[in-house]
């Protein structure tokens, strides 16, 4: 896929090919959910998402009693496990300051993106679709590093922090990913639920509304007044 732009992430490499993957069981992607070019096209978390619900959808074949729903069952849940043994063998790679976590996209030939998106599937998004245990390890070093400055997208001001991405640029975190945070907390005093609903609700600018995108210095600059 190509296309005129005056914008990097809105076409692809290799006349529409983007970059080179190598096989890994896993399912490429063009563009992520952002509608932003992938750099390598194993997107860990949309193949997450796609595995997961696989497994969901085989359950419903597995009630039906015709040979064409057992057999769709069986083709679903094979799928599902390629996919996951390609994210376990691809996708976990070693950082140097929180250990194995997942990579955000990765091309089978050893080359990775360490990063996360706001827009869902994201890797904080992991364990609230339920591919992951909430504490699994690799999740929980994931979930720190994607809320930390080691994200390359995360945002920090003196009114919001939070996760972004290129799709609206540097300076603006998603509410959407503030809410996946909350929603993934593990916390038993409740803290981080708390201080993250109340900091989304100061970026409303008074029309109590979630935004698309806030400038994390300037809560009155933002996207899509949702």
């Amino acid at each position: 896929m190509t296309g005129q732009t005056n914008r990097a992430t809105e076409t692809t490499s290799n006349d529409g090919l983007g970059n080179p993957i190598k096989y890994t069981g896993m399912i490429r992607s063009t563009f992520r959910p952002s509608d932003d070019a992938t750099i390598h096209q194993f997107l860990i978390p949309s193949n997450m998402m796609f595995a997961r619900y696989l497994e969901s959808a085989s359950s419903i074949m597995a009630l039906i009693e015709t040979q064409e729903a057992m057999n769709l069952n069986i083709r679903m849940r094979l799928m599902a496990s390629e996919i996951r043994a390609g994210i376990q063998k691809h996708g976990i790679v070693h950082h140097s300051l929180f250990g194995l976590i997942f990579a955000y996209e990765v091309d089978g030939y050893n080359s990775q993106n360490l990063m996360d998106d706001a827009n869902l599937p994201s890797l904080l998004s992991a364990a609230m679709m339920g591919y992951v245990n909430p504490r699994d390890e690799v999740y929980l070093n994931t979930r720190l590093f994607a809320l930390s400055q080691e994200n390359p997208y995360w945002m920090r001001g003196n009114v919001y922090q939070g996760i972004g991405g290129p799709h609206v640029g540097p300076g603006k975190a998603w509410p959407l990913a503030g809410i996946v945070r909350a929603m993934t907390s593990q916390e038993a005093s409740g803290d981080e639920v708390r201080e993250e609903i109340k900091a989304i609700l100061n970026t409303t600018d008074g029309l109590g509304l979630v935004h698309e995108g806030v400038n994390v210095w300037d809560a009155k600059d933002w996207s899509r007044h949702w």
